[in-house]
């Protein structure tokens, strides 16, 4: 990859090792807002979305559950 970009290795795994801290601080972030939700009670029961989930496709679908 580096020779084909035209870069060091370094650098290749200089932008690699930031994507993926990028990535870990987003995936923290969206863990916390969801955290944030369940504690407000902010959440749709699992059977609601389980039944809406295998009627999908279905010829009576279900609307999506709301909360």
């Amino acid at each position: 990859m580096a020779a084909r970009l035209e870069r060091s290795h370094g650098w290749v795994m200089r932008q690699a090792l930031a994507a993926w801290v990028d990535q870990e601080e987003e995936r923290h972030r969206m863990t916390l807002e969801a955290l944030a939700e369940v504690d407000a009670d902010r959440v749709i029961d699992h059977r609601a979305i389980q039944a809406w989930a295998d009627r999908l496709g279905s010829r009576k679908p279900l609307p999506p559950p709301t909360r």
